[in-house]
């Protein structure tokens, strides 16, 4: 059974390790540490058999603290459409929903098919679409969600 709760420090370790084939290169180690100060209400993990298997970031805008974003989320390729992305945003949102929060964004690249359809399931509407969001001449669509 696929069970979700708060990231504990303890979890620093196997995060970083079950984040590094996933988003290799895109910081996680050093992500992880500033969303766990920052937003550590928002930082869930998922476990099966004791062992991580996937895990979400959210945070909240300073600007508007009505509007959350979805970080990222990671689940362990063995455990992708099996209801841990589900649970964990289910979390997320029930979390985010407690602290005042109404809408929820996210980005996503266009050639990301899975994340995509995935986001349009839970609900994500397709909003714009951003040049040069992350990197030079790579574009991201924004995704948002009412709570």
């Amino acid at each position: 059974m696929i069970t979700i709760r708060n990231f504990a420090d303890s979890d620093y370790m196997a995060l970083c390790e079950l984040d590094a084939p996933m988003f290799s290169g895109m910081g996680g180690p050093v992500l992880f540490r500033h969303i766990q100060e920052l937003f550590g209400d928002l930082f869930f993990v998922a476990e099966f058999e004791g062992k991580l298997i996937g895990y979400i970031l959210g945070g909240v805008h300073l600007e508007d603290t009505t509007k959350g974003k979805l970080i990222r989320i990671g689940v362990c390729p063995g455990f992708q459409r099996k209801e841990c992305g589900t649970k964990l945003t289910a979390a997320l949102f029930e979390r985010m929903k407690g602290l005042g929060i109404e809408t929820v964004h996210l980005t996503v690249a266009e050639a990301n098919v899975p994340a995509l359809s995935f986001y349009k399931k839970i609900g994500f509407v397709q909003k714009e679409e951003r040049e040069n969001y992350f990197y030079p001449d790579i574009s991201r669509l924004v995704l948002e969600k009412k709570l």
